[in-house]
């Protein structure tokens, strides 16, 4: 039996994009079992997932031996390291893994040497292509499709239920993903003010999304809204989404989430990031017209607040797509 553990440390929207490679080994290799070894902040979206068998987490300064114990007490035999990291190859090589391949990037104050090699353009066929490329597993690019796990029928019925009483004071239900870690990566909030405000007149009072440190930002956001910040689990954002009439995102790990769900419409802001590369294949993009875009830089731009990327993203531009698409 082959046992196959995957290792991807990065963000959220790195691990939904993975995802895809558990399905074709677990599809294609009778009787594999796979392992997902993840940060933290991922964890819960892989609990309870039909093509992963375990999980497991890696806290920031977390005893390694802890993590390297739990592997090789459930005999994983083979490691393909996703984030492409050498402390990452090296964890998987001391748990007694057979490395499928190697990766040597090292990270030092936000700057990467020796970063994994990128062998196609859009990230979520980027990161399958380990399994044809090491496994022999034959796919269709067009056919990969992200998912996460499932959350429990309990809370499922919760959902339903809130859902139910929420039909009473929103004409459609409408998610808003706000804000990203990165600043650089957010837009405007005047212009999102002036997004909700309209919305508003249109008897939308739209659901946002956020962890708990965004429950004052979004307080801050012109109009009226149901503010879910730190209320739903990561797994809980597709129970939500899939009664949404349409969903607006920045370049986040919950837009990924989102797309998970089938037939939902989204509407992508783009600003330093490359939408070739992240924004899911079904995605409506809006994306900045200045020439540095896209710059890949999100930890500091040279342009002052007011100037940039997603400052040059408008209120009408949404508006014209909401209209054009018919999602009012």
């Amino acid at each position: 039996m082959q046992k196959i553990l995957i290792i991807n440390r990065l963000g959220i929207g790195d691990v939904v994009l993975t995802t895809p490679l558990a399905q074709l080994i677990k599809e294609n290799i009778q009787d594999a079992v796979v392992g997902f070894l993840t940060a933290d902040k991922a964890v819960d979206l892989l609990q309870n997932h039909k093509y992963i068998d375990d999980v497991f987490s890696y806290k920031h300064r977390q005893a390694k031996k802890n993590i390297i114990a739990g592997i090789k007490e459930k005999g994983y035999t083979d490691a393909i390291i996703v984030d492409g990291r050498l402390s990452s190859t090296l964890l998987a090589w001391k748990a007694g893994c057979h490395l499928l391949n190697k990766g040597y990037c090292i990270s030092v104050n936000r700057h990467h040497f020796f970063p994994r090699k990128e062998t196609a353009t859009r990230a979520i066929e980027d990161f399958s292509l380990y399994a044809s490329s090491l496994l022999n597993i034959d796919f269709a690019k067009d056919k990969l499709t992200p998912r996460i796990g499932a959350c429990s029928s309990e809370r499922q019925k919760q959902i339903t239920a809130w859902i139910k009483k929420t039909r009473h004071i929103t004409k459609k239900i409408v998610l808003i993903v706000p804000r990203t870690a990165a600043d650089i990566k957010n837009w405007n909030i005047k212009e999102l003010g002036k997004l909700n405000e309209y919305l508003n007149t249109q008897g939308i009072k739209p659901l946002y999304i956020g962890s708990p440190h965004d429950t004052k930002y979004i307080e801050s956001i012109c109009g009226d809204k149901i503010n879910l910040a730190g209320k739903l689990s990561l797994r809980d954002i597709p129970e939500v989404a899939q009664y949404a009439s349409w969903a607006l995102s920045m370049c986040t790990g919950p837009l990924h989430i989102l797309s998970t769900v089938a037939k939902l419409p989204i509407i992508a802001l783009y600003g330093p990031s490359d939408p070739r590369r992240w924004a899911p294949k079904s995605a409506l993009v809006i994306q900045s017209n200045l020439p540095c875009v896209p710059c890949l830089k999100w930890d500091k731009c040279p342009k002052p607040v007011g100037n940039r990327c997603m400052d040059n993203i408008k209120f009408t531009q949404v508006k014209d797509l909401l209209l054009k698409n018919e999602l009012l």
